[in-house]
């Protein structure tokens, strides 16, 4: 009996372990399946055939579904600039220069909950309406009171995720996944 107690706390001990690990993969810890510039991630085999199992899980997890690298690269930030974990409650300045896309969008989408069961849907600003410069450098202004010139709302939970999508990318993108320029997420101050 006291051999197959053993057995059970550590076949216990074994599953748990598994679970955890695979769990921290799934979010992209160890960066073994990311590619990150600053606080932005992006899952390069996502949409592709060469994509495994944990980074259709990281997508399948939030209800949403892999999307082809090809047609439109999706970079997520969980944290500012500075490496803070980004938080609803506090104001963000978004800027950079022109993407290397035919079109993007930046939009927000809280860590507790999926973007699924949202109550609305997520805020966000696209190039098709955002208020550049001439050269193409663009800030945006993420809080929840209204501010001047480009601003989103983010949605209110807590913690916060902030995604860019760039639509039909550029080939350097698609090819080597070279994300130069990608915008600084600055926070500013919170309630």
């Amino acid at each position: 009996m006291n051999g197959l107690v053993k057995f059970a706390i550590a076949s216990i001990g074994g599953i748990a372990i598994g679970l955890i690990s695979a769990q921290k993969v799934i979010g992209g810890y160890g960066g073994m399946f990311i590619k990150t510039q600053g606080p932005w991630v992006s899952w390069p085999t996502a949409g592709t055939r060469s994509s495994n199992p944990y980074v259709r899980a990281h997508f399948l997890t939030q209800h949403r579904l892999p999307i082809s690298q090809f047609e439109i690269n999706e970079l997520e930030a969980r944290t500012d600039s500075n490496g803070k974990a980004l938080d609803s409650d506090c104001n963000y300045e978004i800027s950079g220069p022109a993407q290397k896309a035919r079109w993007w969008s930046l939009y927000t989408y809280s860590g507790e909950r999926s973007a699924r069961t949202q109550d609305a849907q997520p805020a966000g600003i696209g190039s098709h309406n955002i208020l550049a410069k001439t050269d193409g450098h663009f800030t945006v202004k993420l809080s929840q009171q209204p501010q001047t010139g480009n601003w989103i709302t983010p949605v209110k939970g807590g913690d916060l995720v902030l995604v860019l999508r760039l639509y039909n990318p550029a080939q350097s993108i698609t090819n080597q996944f070279n994300f130069k320029g990608l915008p600084m997420i600055i926070r500013k101050d919170c309630q």
